[in-house]
């Protein structure tokens, strides 16, 4: 069954069992966690993702989600286009006895039968692709900073023992 419009909640162990699958573009201003961080908010999110279950009848949430969001280089605080692309691969679980279940590797989410914004979840895999400082590959700023010498001294090193040498008494062969 396929849907081509974002509702605003979901039934995610219902549509695992009807093999729903997501195909929409949604405008960038509706992931406000998302907009909050950018230069601009033209744009949109395509996402392509389903919900199945698996041979162990698992429900899970798998699919891609890409857009190009604009954001504010931390090196040279100029804007710059930064490409997201998110794999999901989510198991859903009603409880932590669930998750154990599964293997060591999964990533999964504990889900209400009910009530799940599907919004937030896409959002947070997208929030998870963004890096920490977004930066140019190749900045001007950086340029700048490698052609930039400064001409300090090298530090000189006493000797801390010197204090003491000027203690030391003559010896008696002296």
């Amino acid at each position: 069954m396929p849907v081509v419009s974002l509702p605003a909640a979901i039934e995610p162990f219902k549509w695992a069992d009807r093999a729903t699958h997501v195909v929409v573009d949604v405008p960038l201003v509706q992931f406000t966690r998302l907009a909050a961080d950018l230069v601009d908010t033209n744009g949109s999110v395509k996402i392509d993702c389903r919900f199945e279950r698996n041979a162990q009848r698992r429900a899970y949430l798998r699919g891609e989600v890409s857009t190009v969001i604009l954001v504010t280089c931390q090196r040279c605080l100029e804007a710059m286009q930064l490409p997201i692309q998110a794999s999901i691969d989510l198991a859903l679980v009603h409880d932590e006895d669930e998750a154990e279940k599964l293997p060591e590797d999964a990533d999964y989410l504990i889900l209400p039968e009910q009530g799940v914004v599907l919004a937030e979840i896409i959002e947070d895999e997208m929030l998870l692709n963004v890096p920490f400082t977004p930066m140019h590959e190749a900045c001007d700023a950086l340029a700048y900073q490698t052609e930039v010498k400064m001409d300090v001294p090298a530090p000189v090193k006493e000797n801390p023992f010197q204090v003491l040498a000027a203690l030391k008494k003559p010896s008696a062969k002296d």
